[in-house]
């Protein structure tokens, strides 16, 4: 579902660079213009230029340029239809879609109702004297459990099946946004009852699922959170993001930690521009959403073996983006809460020792003396700089490393290209195209869906993998965990619309390749084969092969 080029282009003719710039900077008159320090770059001499004549606006230090639409996109670090829509909702002008209005309506609602749980459980927490206590034992002020609107799940399952009758929501949204689940005997119950909550909110600020602490230690799993549902996908939410994009965005760097309580312990000492990744693995997404605010990141993982294996493959991804990546190691094995409760000056003092990753791995690399791991830490030095966009930057290092081994430049040069594709895991799904996996993603969550409005499957084509993994679930085979877990944490979102979509130019292409080999193979065709093909062509064009 995109947004109509009517309303895109009524956007842009109604959009007023300077009325959208001035709320978010100061602007002073110069001349027929404004001008100001620019919010992309430091510079103590103002060089940012906007011209209200023009409806445009550009920085003559950094280069950066553009409309309304553009410097929202940049400065919020959104996407160009969240600016469309940001701006329509300024200008009053209805956004209109190509698509279907019923499904914007129905994730619209979504919304609401995750918004109104989070607003629940808040309540509950304030009614909840041991939760409050339980907060107060971990040094968490109730201006900060207010300021991140953390929440309580009560024991009790009847309640939130009472507020939601009240309110009027229907309990198949609350399935829908993984609020609830359904017993064997079909009751449902809060997944998260008894837990301390964490709203989880994207970067525009909606709630789009939740997390849940226990707070006893027989109840076990500690940490549970939202499934992936229509509006959330955890490879594409970074917790604490909303709240800290502006210290982000000034400081130009970011501190990234693995959970929920030790972003809030940080952030409640004073180190606001710092985000959590949700226990989950860093993700390409996840570094493209920094990379528009930050140059640097400081990574604060647990010292454990997962800890060190989230570490190399964040600052990989980190510095892939431009981004300069530093390690802080905490000392005695503490995590990033167990530092904040010492106070700001233990986490400054942490923060102030942190090492650039790649002399970290430099020092490494000198101390090491058994020659084996010397070498495997070479690798890893050297697929890290490979990755680095800067090729003068790539050359420095390289030159680093040799002043630091002795190994000639030439002979790591020639290492650093095949170890940059050696130790990189190879997946299952890694063959997979993005199309593949948005399908096969729809197909397992969505299956049934999806099925009633395409059944084809068996007349289209795809890489081999592809083929198999389809087979396998339509025949409801059970897939590895292992590449079921690859396809449901992949990037993609779960679109029925756009996996139909995708199947049907499948299924055209198939039919084209069947039209062009029977016309090869056959020097005197069957014209009444050749009518019944094309018609089949038409219909599939015209929607007809696919189910309504």
């Amino acid at each position: 579902m995109a947004i109509s080029p009517d309303t895109i282009e009524e956007v842009r003719r109604t959009a007023n660079v300077y009325d959208v710039i001035s709320e978010y900077i100061n602007l002073e008159k110069a001349g027929s213009n404004y001008k100001a320090l620019c919010p992309f770059h430091s510079e103590k001499t103002p060089s940012f230029i906007v011209s209200p004549q023009k409806n445009i606006f550009k920085c003559f230090g950094c280069g950066k340029s553009g409309t309304a639409l553009s410097f929202l996109m940049d400065y919020e670090g959104i996407s160009f239809s969240e600016a469309v829509i940001k701006l329509a909702q300024k200008y009053n002008i209805p956004v209109k879609y190509t698509g279907t209005e019923k499904n914007y309506e129905h994730l619209k609602g979504l919304f609401s109702v995750t918004e109104k749980i989070a607003k629940f459980y808040k309540d509950q927490l304030k009614n909840s004297k041991d939760v409050r206590e339980y907060l107060k034992k971990r040094e968490v002020l109730s201006s900060t459990a207010d300021h991140f609107d953390l929440g309580y799940s009560p024991e009790n399952p009847q309640l939130i099946i009472d507020f939601c009758k009240s309110e009027g929501i229907d309990l198949e949204k609350l399935k829908e946004v993984g609020v609830v689940t359904e017993r064997d005997d079909e009751s449902i119950v809060d997944r998260f009852r008894g837990r301390l909550i964490f709203p989880i909110r994207d970067h525009r600020g909606r709630v789009v699922a939740f997390g849940g602490r226990a707070l006893r230690e027989s109840h076990q799993p500690k940490y549970i959170n939202s499934p992936e549902t229509e509006i959330y996908s955890k490879g594409k939410v970074l917790y604490g993001f909303f709240e800290s994009k502006d210290y982000l965005r000034e400081k130009k760097w970011v501190v990234i930690v693995e959970g929920y309580l030790d972003l809030i312990s940080l952030y409640q000492t004073g180190v606001k521009n710092v985000v959590a990744t949700l226990g989950t693995a860093f993700t390409e997404y996840h570094g493209d959403l920094l990379k528009k605010f930050v140059n640097k990141a400081v990574l604060m993982f647990d010292s454990d073996k997962a800890g060190k294996k989230a570490v190399i493959r964040a600052s990989k991804i980190l510095l892939s983006k431009n981004i300069d990546v530093y390690y802080a190691l905490i000392e005695d094995g503490k995590d990033p809460d167990d530092l904040a409760k010492q106070g700001y000056k233990a986490v400054e003092n942490t923060l102030k020792k942190a090492e650039n990753f790649l002399d970290f791995l430099l020092n490494r690399i000198k101390d090491e003396k058994e020659l084996k791991k010397k070498g495997e830490i070479i690798d890893l030095y050297l697929d890290m700089v490979s990755v680095i966009p800067e090729k003068t930057k790539q050359g420095l290092l390289i030159k680093k490393l040799s002043e630091e081994t002795g190994l000639q430049e030439s002979y790591l040069e020639l290492k650093k290209s095949s170890t940059a594709t050696e130790t990189e895991e190879v997946k299952f799904t890694d063959y997979l195209s993005k199309t593949e996996k948005l399908i096969l993603k729809t197909l397992i969550t969505k299956k049934d869906e999806l099925l009633s409005r395409f059944d084809r499957f068996d007349k289209i084509e795809g890489s081999g993998n592809f083929e198999i993994l389809v087979r396998a679930i339509l025949n409801n085979e059970e897939l590895e965990e292992e590449v079921l877990e690859e396809i449901l944490q992949s990037e993609e979102i779960v679109d029925v619309d756009a996996a139909v979509y995708a199947l049907e130019r499948k299924y055209r292409a198939w039919l084209k390749k069947e039209n062009e080999l029977y016309l090869s193979i056959n020097s005197d065709p069957d014209e009444e084969f050749l009518i019944k093909l094309q018609e089949e062509v038409k219909k599939t064009i015209l929607g007809g092969s696919v189910k309504k």
